[in-house]
């Protein structure tokens, strides 16, 4: 499957494992940071993300694939296989590789805070 451009992204977590290896997801993924969003199709809750490290979006989303948490507090509770069944992932803001770091961080807050996924998300702070 093609890339699909960044603002439609909307893939299960079945989608991205087949995905997220292939050239196309790869090359559009790698050099991007970014602010994700997980929603849990089983209750609605979302999950707001950011990812500017190593690889960025693909590395981050790579983690997810591995072993459904990415290392988030809230995810951890959650049993992997209920991961796989029920999480949707898709791009809300895309950023060149030179963006500085903490403007990509205030608009994973203000995603946040619009979304309220604090309150009745998955998002611990």
């Amino acid at each position: 499957m093609e890339f699909p451009g960044y603002d439609k992204v909307n893939v299960s977590w079945e989608e991205l494992s087949g995905l997220i290896d292939t050239d196309a997801w790869k090359t559009a993924l790698a050099n991007q940071k970014g602010v994700y969003l997980i929603t849990d199709s089983s209750n609605g809750k979302k999950y707001v993300g950011s990812a500017t490290g190593e690889n960025m979006l693909w590395g981050r989303w790579k983690e997810y694939i591995a072993n459904g948490n990415g290392g988030n507090i809230e995810l951890k509770n959650l049993d992997f296989s209920y991961i796989q069944k029920n999480f949707r992932y898709s791009i809300l803001e895309i950023y060149k590789s030179t963006t500085d770091d903490d403007a990509i961080l205030e608009r994973e807050s203000w995603w946040k805070e619009l979304l309220m996924t604090r309150q009745f998300g998955y998002n611990k702070k």
